[in-house]
């Protein structure tokens, strides 16, 4: 088996405060890291499709992925005065016997259930009681729940998310006699709008129960003796004005579509180093367990591997992990873990930003900064796509989904920062993902294989004194000149420590 040949420690991204290089026995050097930061920017030519997987309904339509952020509300917005709450509830008015249940109920958690009950009153008595569009049938409520939250994402006032909450339900034009109730709550204070679309999207589920009890309720009993319809009596609820929290120069709690930072390590980084060292080092990078390696070893470098349930860690594991970093530079950049022990933290650091008016912030002084769709909301980049599966000959299989997408054209920040201490091969290994991932078929986000998520990749900040094309090839002079001894450590699970840890 051939020598391995590990790398040094040397970075030239380490200068002495001098200028000069440090000569042996001139005195103490003191290293000053430079910061190692790298700006890609993806740019959609296709949608760009990237579910949420922590939202679970039954809508048949999938949200694109979101995360909660603070942002600002901007100014003009102003407190309702008592005199238009006290209107509000005039027109509103509850039966008596569901009063109760609306104490402790804030006037925001009020207008919502007041919308909810329109809406059902408007729509809900169609088609001899089953509904119209998609709220229609046993799922009619299911659906109006998952889309009343929906639409409160992504609405920036009450008129847009009844206009969302319409579409998305497919329901027609209501009834004229419905115009003036229905403006009267749409065209409230834009403070109490906002506090409502929050609660609209963190209690939506009380909510659109108040409304379907008071929609339900307020339609009275049939007498089946008298043959007539009895009416409940109807109770004007109250809310005092200054018990309503100001949000005209404040700030509101958003759930802001994102592309997760752990998508683009894996997308632009992981998978293009692993693709990039099974072509230099002639492995085939088929299915796990199919190919050259023994699954755990393609693993740790494809996904970061899995501990081995029960394992315990073995004498010497810290030692036994650095000689696997300093061995395999990519695994150094990102880390893993053995069937028994971590390999340390990851020298790589992953932010991903969508190019939107809502990350202005994060991209001030990057070169996205200036582009034109810095200004542009991401809610108005948000499309809405549907599909068909294609049923057999027999009819089988047949299925129609719905999911947000990024329209094409939406470009994303990527920034990658490297440990200012990392070593020059570590440093070749990132740069040679990267090259991977811009001169190769760039993806993001999921459902590539349908045409979603192609990216024009370019990589537009490089720090300066990095040559790119010096620090790749010296990372693959190494792979080539070591293949052999390198190969044999993962065909065996040693990782060049001279014991097995991977299986």
């Amino acid at each position: 088996m051939s020598s391995l040949h590990l790398f040094g420690l040397n970075d030239p991204l380490l200068d002495p405060p001098s200028g000069g290089p440090a000569h042996a026995g001139s005195g103490p050097t003191i290293v000053v890291p430079r910061s190692v930061r790298y700006d890609l920017i993806l740019t959609c030519t296709t949608p760009l499709s990237h579910h949420d997987a922590g939202v679970q309904d039954d809508s048949n339509r999938s949200m694109f992925n979101r995360q909660k952020q603070l942002l600002a509300v901007g100014a003009g917005g102003r407190l309702p005065t008592q005199a238009e709450i006290d209107a509000v509830c005039a027109a509103n008015q509850v039966p008596v016997g569901l009063a109760p249940l609306f104490e402790g109920v804030t006037f925001a958690e009020y207008v919502g259930a007041a919308l909810v009950r329109l809406f059902i009153e408007m729509y809900g008595s169609a088609g001899g009681g089953e509904g119209t569009g998609v709220f229609s049938g046993v799922e009619r409520y299911n659906r109006l729940e998952a889309r009343a939250r929906q639409s409160a994402i992504h609405a920036p006032t009450l008129r847009a998310w009844w206009d969302a909450l319409c579409a998305s339900l497919d329901v027609p034009i209501h009834a004229s006699k419905y115009d003036r109730p229905l403006l009267g709550l749409l065209q409230i204070p834009s403070t109490v709008q906002q506090l409502t679309l929050a609660a609209l999207q963190r209690d939506y589920r009380t909510i659109v129960m108040l409304g379907r009890a008071w929609q339900q309720e307020g339609k009275g009993q049939w007498d089946p003796e008298d043959q007539t319809r009895l009416f409940p009596d109807w109770a004007t609820l109250s809310f005092a004005a200054d018990a309503i929290a100001p949000h005209a120069e404040g700030a509101r709690v958003v759930e802001v579509p994102t592309l997760s930072g752990n998508s683009a390590r894996h997308q632009v980084v992981r998978e293009p180093g692993w693709r990039h060292l099974c072509r230099t080092l002639g492995i085939s990078a088929t299915t796990p367990g199919q190919g050259d390696l023994p699954p755990g070893v393609e693993a740790v470098f494809y996904n970061g591997g899995n501990i081995s349930a029960g394992a315990k860690q073995p004498s010497g594991a810290f030692d036994l992990a650095q000689r696997i970093r300093q061995t395999h530079p990519l695994l150094d950049l990102l880390g893993g873990v053995t069937d028994s022990f971590d390999l340390g933290q990851s020298r790589l650091r992953v932010a991903a930003h969508l190019v939107c008016r809502e990350n202005v912030g994060a991209l001030v002084g990057t070169p996205a900064e200036a582009l034109p769709a810095a200004g542009v909301s991401v809610f108005d980049m948000l499309d809405e796509v549907t599909l068909t599966r294609q049923a057999t000959d027999r009819g089988v299989g047949q299925m129609i989904f719905t999911f947000e997408a990024l329209c094409p054209g939406t470009p994303v920040l990527v920034r990658l920062a490297l440990d200012p201490f990392s070593a020059p091969l570590t440093h070749g290994a990132l740069l040679a993902a990267i090259t991977e991932y811009v001169d190769g078929t760039a993806t993001a986000g999921g459902q590539s294989a349908r045409g979603f998520g192609w990216m024009d990749a370019d990589l537009v900040a490089v720090p300066d004194g990095v040559d790119v094309a010096d620090l790749v090839g010296g990372y693959e002079r190494y792979l080539s000149d070591n293949r052999d001894a390198l190969l044999a450590g993962m065909r065996d699970g040693t990782m060049g420590t001279g014991r097995p840890v991977i299986s």
